[in-house]
């Protein structure tokens, strides 16, 4: 009740303010100052945008000082009046999105009727605020090669940013990449659910971009690495269009490393669009709007496993031992079948199969293994626009408007036509989708600024972001169950006419992977107020920052089904009774003989909800003309999530029961709200000498209670639910395929989880957050060129990790095995056989020792949803050097030496709709999480960037071929690029098989027996580290072997563009671009297979990028 008068206040103070564009806006102080440097009072200051010539004013104080809070990115006027001094206009000033632009006006004794005019320079030095700040124009972003058009590749140009090669969003500063805010115009983008940015922005719609990171001044929230801050593009009092078209296809590009001969597949991919921007009232109103569509077509050959000719009539003769599963006798306590002669089927095969196995195609080349190859087109189609109105309708009111729309469709390559299996595509896309993939990104945002006097103004910012995700893929003309003759399979939820999964042991599956199905819509409101105050040298700003999360959700994992087909139906024991001989996958596939069965039920919508009210104030305190003080604070009330309809509940611990959200009492939410989430920030800007600044800050940032940016924290079992129906010894199968599974989905019920793997929370669990420090020294060597180098560090406490599994042996426990292994792995009589389904793997006469050694034998796993108690430390050296176009020349350069260490890389399964069954539960031992702390995954010890252009000296204004046709032709020429080296990151390794398992261990790592590396000049993608050094761990251990103990490949890439303007009738420009993306043509290698056991055990079969790619631009603008 509390939470929810404090937010009714705070929405009341955002409805009744007049106006807030506070993250997105720049600001410009100063002082106004006379020949000798002393203070001119109330003297009148107007700043005049170039492009709409609006104007606003405010006056000096009684100390000089003077500050325009809240103005638009761009370029501007000053003009000064004051009493006894000559008019001064200054020009050529620029304001930076979300930065404060010092700017000294010193005036000239004499009559005011006389005006000295002055270009200035945009500032170097970074002397008011003291985060690590890195501004990129416009002119930039659309300037340089960009690969795929997309701005977010420029972010690396800021030192402590780290981009993985093939991936969209980057660490900043040792932040997860989920874990950035992003905002657009000052809204974020950053969608909850799992953890997706709606869209990229047009690159010629932006205006320019500001990475922030590192004691954020407090007006920012929620986030544990920094902020991609974006400024959009606004009309002006001069119209201006372009229209452009960038082009590929496979006769431009160099081949993949992995495929150097044959027949190139088909590289189509066409970009265009178009811009348009002018006035609808001169000096009043303005408009800019623009289009980009993207048609994209990627061959790409895809190479698996398909049964033979011979296999297919069942014939396995020299190929393994096929045991009839109809002469099963028990002998001794053994199961004993008859082999069939020649191990040629002869019995009928299963007609479920036998319809099923014409999904598989004819082999196109000789062999058992990778016999099948086809070539196919990834095609992608997107359409993206924007329209954004700017108006001035008085002379202390400011608004802009801006709707976004964002659309893509894509359907990508798997390995078999028409049932889907293994998935090749995600290329440009919502990247690794699984079928049939329609993404809708949405933004409408509103601002509104008013300014009640020169020292108080008040902003407002509204706006909605809605992102859509749905997901297809292929599907039956009925009911599963109906259409393929399985009776069993449920009809009553979501999805129940997709095709199953069917996996067979060595051979390509049938039907889509798991998680193919599913619907996902994601809306964010967001509500800002912001109040500037100034008074003498203090600028003070405060408000508050609501946002409402919503989320839809349908998307079990495997709504019909997965069949899993091994050795099970077709094999024998031998004399040791415990273990099995002979047997093969397909032939137990066409005799119908089911490993195991899972299928994940979902029967509605689940709308989680979720709301959070963020306050803040800081003071910028100019304290002398050399030292400003920021001093401020940010307190967050997170109000733990709900879902509509109260489908939630919470394995309890102590009663070993579900407590159903808001039944019998019990809470409609899984964690508290907390009070206490004050976060200061402190900092200082000095200015040691008129040319070297020293900046230093501390602050804390708090995040979601999840410990990312995901607020729902309530589980959803058994809303969403896995049954599962299982061989209960691998020999005799779990039923006949044509006879169907005798699963029955869990009731609605207090002991619902019996059985089962159950989710439990920890109700007391602290909110994430980070904590953020850093020392910098910036230089300015010459008028346009400056260096900075700051120390920065950052310790995140409460991040989201994998899924903790509380239902597991200690070491102590699981140590009894390596000198009693019955003690553990025997079987022993199941007292809780009858009160747990018969369909559960532990409903049993029979059990495992251990089973009933765990603390809740009677369930599965016990896993903490939404697990947030891990910790990161990072430590970086940055250095950035920048240099301002001089002489046609402009180049911004950074290099990051950092070390990043935590005790998981990952978070918990991506969505909201995870399965304690699912692999997100990945800590080798949940009752010792130290042994997970190492190098990151995410650990880059060095990156550099660097980004340049040059406008060739030669044509009109220079000294070669400046006139005639010389200068058409020599004249207008410029060479781009940008080029990047990033270390490798760390290689998880652990075992192919888990020995523990039985113990509730949800991995199992080797033992490492010599050192892992191999010298440059060693490695191979066939052989990439010393894979010598590793050594399976027997049951009952961990295995030494740290998490991350050897590093993947390198990666350089270096991209270049070579540009000719011409200009027709003066106004009218013509583009062409030649873009040459990974000049050297280096691979960019993925990263090598850690599964210790597997074939593939080190070795790299796949990059991540592609090869030398040849864009070719054309672009005619206005």
């Amino acid at each position: 009740m509390k939470s929810r008068n404090i937010f009714l206040v705070a929405l009341l103070l955002v409805i009744v303010s007049s106006s807030a564009f506070a993250q997105i806006a720049a600001r410009l102080q100063g002082r106004v100052v006379d020949p000798s440097g002393a203070a001119v009072p109330n003297a009148q200051v107007t700043l005049t945008q170039a492009s709409t010539n609006v104007a606003q004013q405010t006056v000096s104080s009684s100390s000089g000082d003077y500050l325009f809070s809240q103005i638009t990115p761009g370029e501007y006027r000053i003009d000064v009046n004051a009493a006894g001094f000559e008019h001064l206009t200054r020009s050529g000033i620029t304001a930076m999105v979300g930065q404060t632009a010092d700017v000294t006006l010193m005036l000239t004794v004499g009559s005011d009727n006389r005006t000295v005019s002055v270009t200035a320079d945009a500032p170097l030095m970074q002397s008011v605020e003291s985060d690590i700040e890195t501004h990129i124009a416009g002119s930039t972003v659309v300037g340089l090669p960009l690969n795929s058009r997309n701005f977010i590749n420029l972010t690396t140009l800021a030192p402590g940013v780290a981009l993985p090669p093939g991936t969209v969003l980057p660490r900043i500063n040792g932040g997860r990449p989920r874990t950035n805010e992003y905002l657009y115009d000052g809204i974020s983008a950053l969608q909850p659910e799992p953890g997706q940015v709606a869209f990229f922005p047009i690159v010629d719609d932006i205006a320019e971009f500001t990475v922030e990171a590192d004691n954020v001044p407090a007006e920012f929230g929620r986030l544990n690495g920094g902020v991609v801050n974006v400024a959009t593009r606004a009309g002006g009092n001069e119209f201006h269009g372009s229209l452009f078209e960038f082009f590929r296809n496979e006769d431009l590009n160099s081949r993949n490393y992995f495929a150097t001969t044959g027949a190139k597949p088909e590289y189509r991919r066409n970009l265009y669009g178009g811009t348009l921007g002018g006035p609808v009232l001169r000096n009043h109103l303005f408009f800019f709007g623009d289009y980009q569509g993207i048609k994209q077509l990627i061959g790409k050959p895809a190479t698996s496993t398909v049964p033979t000719l011979l296999e297919r009539q069942g014939i396995f003769t020299g190929v393994s031992k096929i045991y009839d599963p109809a002469t099963t006798q028990t002998v001794n306590g053994k199961y004993i079948r008859q082999e069939f002669a020649n191990d040629v089927i002869t019995t009928p095969f299963d007609p479920v199969a036998l319809a099923l196995l014409n999904r598989f195609p004819a082999p196109t080349k000789s062999g058992a293994a990778n016999n099948y190859t086809r070539t196919a087109n990834d095609a992608d189609h997107q359409n993206q626009f924007d329209f954004r109105v700017d108006g001035a309708y008085k002379t202390r009111d400011r608004a802009f408007g801006r709707y976004s729309y964002f659309s893509d469709v894509e359907l990508p390559i798997t390995s078999l036509p028409g049932s889907g299996g293994t998935v090749l595509g995600g290329i440009i896309g919502t990247g690794n989708v699984a079928g049939l993939s329609n993404v809708l990104g949405q933004q409408a945002v509103f601002d509104e600024t008013h300014t009640f006097n020169a020292h108080l103004l008040n902003d407002v910012h509204v706006g909605y972001t809605r992102r859509s995700n749905n997901i297809v893929g292929p599907t039956l003309g009925d009911t599963a169950s109906s259409a393929l003759n399985i009776p069993g399979i449920p009809t009553n939820a979501a999805f129940n006419n997709a095709l199953p999964l069917f996996t067979i042991t060595g051979f390509q599956q049938i039907g889509s992977t798991a998680s193919t199905f599913s619907q996902y819509q994601t809306g964010v409101w967001q509500f800002e107020e912001t109040l500037n105050y100034t008074f003498g040298r203090h600028s003070i700003k405060g408000g508050a920052d609501v946002r409402f999360y919503q989320l839809n959700a349908v998307a079990p994992p495997s709504p019909t089904g997965s069949f899993a087909f091994t050795t099970t139906g077709t094999n024998t024991q031998t004399a040791a009774a415990t273990t099995t001989t002979g047997g093969n996958a397909l032939a137990s596939f066409l005799l119908g003989q089911v490993d195991t069965f899972s299928i994940d039920l979902q029967t509605s919508i689940l709308r989680p909800r979720d709301h959070i009210q963020e306050y803040f104030i800081q003071d910028d305190w100019r304290a002398t003309d050399k030292l400003t003080l920021n001093i401020g604070a940010r307190w967050t009330l997170h109000s733990p999530s709900t879902e509509k309809s109260n489908q939630g509940a919470v394995f309890n611990l102590a009663t070993q029961q579900l407590d159903y959200a808001g039944v019998d009492g019990n809470s409609k939410s899984a964690r508290e709200l907390h009070y206490d989430n004050v976060a200061p920030r402190l900092g200082f800007t000095y200015l040691l000498t008129p040319k070297t600044v020293v900046r230093s800050g501390f602050g804390i940032v708090f995040i979601d209670q999840s410990g990312i940016t995901t607020p729902f924290t309530l589980p959803q079992f058994p809303f969403i639910q896995n049954v599962q129906q299982k061989t209960q010894d691998s020999i005799n199968s779990a039923f006949a395929l044509a006879s169907g599974p005798t699963v029955a989905p869990i009731s609605l019920k207090a002991d619902a989880g019996l059985g089962q793997s159950v989710y439990t929370a920890k109700r007391a669990a602290g909110s994430g957050y980070v904590q953020q420090w850093n020392l910098a020294v910036q230089r300015q060597i010459t008028n346009n060129l400056s260096v900075d180098i700051a120390y920065v560090g950052s310790h995140i406490v409460h991040v989201g990790i994998p899924d903790a599994n509380l239902n597991q042996l200690t070491a102590a426990q699981l140590a009894v095995g390596l000198t009693n292994p019955t003690a553990l792995t025997g079987k022993v009589t199941n007292p809780y056989y009858g009160q747990i389904p018969n369909s559960s793997p532990i409903g049993t006469k029979t059990v495992a020792a251990a089973q009933l050694l765990k603390p809740y034998p009677r369930f599965q796993n016990v896993a903490t949803y939404r697990n947030n108690s891990g910790t990161t430390n990072y430590n970086a050296l940055e250095v950035k050097v920048e240099q301002r176009v001089t002489r046609g020349l402009y180049f911004l350069a950074a290099y990051t030496k950092s070390k990043l260490i935590d005790d998981a890389s990952s978070v918990f399964s991506s969505t909201v709709l995870s399965s304690p069954n699912s692999s997100s539960l990945i800590a080798a031992d949940s009752f010792r999480p130290g042994l997970e702390r190492d190098s990151s995954n995410g650990d880059m010890p060095n990156v550099t960037s660097l980004a340049a252009t040059y406008d060739l000296p030669a044509g009109r204004g220079h000294s070669f071929a400046s006139h005639g046709i010389a200068s058409v032709i020599a004249g207008g020429w410029a060479v781009n690029g940008i080029a990047s080296i990033q270390s490798g990151m760390p290689v998880t390794v652990t075992q192919a098989t888990n020995n523990n398992a039985f113990a509730g261990l949800s991995l199992q790592r080797p033992n490492i027996i010599a050192n892992s590396s191999l010298s440059p000049g060693l490695r191979t993608p066939a052989h990439y580290f010393n894979t010598a050094a590793f050594a399976a761990a027997p049951t009952f251990t961990l295995g030494n072997a740290s998490r991350n103990p050897v590093r993947g490949p390198a990666f350089r890439d270096l991209d270049m563009a070579l540009v000719k303007h011409t200009k027709v009738m003066e106004k009218n420009d013509v583009e062409f671009r030649a873009e040459l993306f990974n000049v050297t043509n280096t691979p960019a290698f993925s990263q090598p297979n850690g599964s210790f056991g597997a074939a593939a055990f080190g070795s790299i079969t796949t990059t991540t990028t592609e090869q030398r790619v040849l864009q070719l631009a054309l672009r005619i603008s206005r």
